[in-house]
């Protein structure tokens, strides 16, 4: 566990009782059990548990999860394939509509 926090203070990220949490936004979890290392990320829970080498790539990994979150708009998701895209972002984009240009361009206009 000492490893662990260790690793989400590099990363600015919170430890709690449930996970791993940035800005009050889930990450995941992280654990070892039997001395192999693993972690588990939120949006993809019902997939279980990731194996990885150490405390440090399984939070690294879960950083990886954030920045997605931040970083990565509904058009830049559809331009990744299909194999690439995790549940979670297969949610975002069902989810998404599209704003059409047209409307865009009326909506500018009325501003």
């Amino acid at each position: 566990m000492a490893q662990i926090a260790a690793e989400c203070e590099k990363f600015e990220f919170d430890l709690m009782d449930d996970g791993i949490y940035h800005d009050n936004i889930k990450l995941g979890e992280v654990g070892c059990t039997d001395n192999r290392w693993w972690f588990v990320q939120a949006s993809e829970e019902h997939q279980g548990r990731i194996p990885c080498d150490s405390a440090l790539d399984a939070v690294w990994s879960l950083s990886m999860v954030e920045n997605d979150v931040k970083t990565l708009s509904c058009e830049d998701l559809l331009d990744k394939p299909f194999e690439m895209l995790t549940a979670g972002k297969w949610r975002r984009l069902l989810e998404y509509q599209p704003v059409s240009a047209e409307r865009e361009l009326v909506l500018m206009l009325a501003a």
